[in-house]
């Protein structure tokens, strides 16, 4: 199997270094890059490419936020982990609709940081049981229907299973399709939505309660 490429931005050296020497004993990752800030870290993505960004919010030189529009609009196939301090509810909402596909705190265990990363690799977003508690809060927004949205019901009956955190052959197989067909769903239903990617489908389903899980 082929090692998942990770870079880390963050400012602090000692932690850059310590989360490297957990990731560089993971035989299933590789880390390729590590820098001090966002400048530096779009700087080297032409040259190192990662599947992983781990990426702090407060950088200098350039931020954590403004380093994420630029990947999502450069290298939409990047995975960024925000992994930061800051757990604002409103800086978390803001993130995962950057395209964020995962938001962890710096107290996260080494173990989940672990399985994080290889849930963002497989299925495109990672949720801790804090940030599933942001998502289900109450939107301030009307109440949305899928008929607001024009989902049909069998784009319904997918986006549950994604949100179930199944994969693409899971929910071929189980609904009797092609992987190509549920793709195809997928997409419509990020256009529909308006997400950037899975994590921002998920948080927006569940956050307008077009889902019950």
């Amino acid at each position: 199997m082929t090692p998942i490429r990770i870079t880390i931005a963050d400012d602090h050296r000692i932690f850059r270094e310590g989360l490297r020497a957990i990731l560089d004993s993971i035989p299933s990752f590789g880390v390729v890059a590590d820098v001090p800030n966002g400048l530096e870290l779009l700087e080297s993505l032409p040259y190192q490419t990662p599947d992983v960004v781990l990426m702090d919010l407060n950088m200098p030189i350039l931020d954590g936020i403004e380093a994420m529009v630029r990947i999502k609009r450069e290298y939409p196939a990047i995975r960024v982990i925000v992994l930061t301090m800051h757990q604002e509810p409103s800086t978390i909402v803001q993130l995962l609709e950057l395209g964020a596909s995962a938001y962890l705190l710096k107290n996260t265990s080494a173990q989940e940081l672990v399985r994080s990363i290889k849930e963002v690799y497989e299925k495109d977003f990672y949720f801790t049981s804090y940030i599933s508690e942001v998502m289900l809060q109450p939107s301030p927004r009307n109440p949305a229907t899928a008929d607001t949205f024009a989902i049909s019901k069998r784009e319904r009956e997918i986006l549950g299973l994604i949100c179930q955190e199944m994969t693409t052959a899971e929910i071929a197989d189980k609904l009797f399709i092609s992987s190509r067909t549920v793709e195809s769903h997928r997409k419509s239903l990020l256009e529909k939505l308006q997400a950037k990617n899975t994590a921002g489908l998920v948080f927006k389903a569940l956050k307008l309660q077009l889902v019950q899980i």
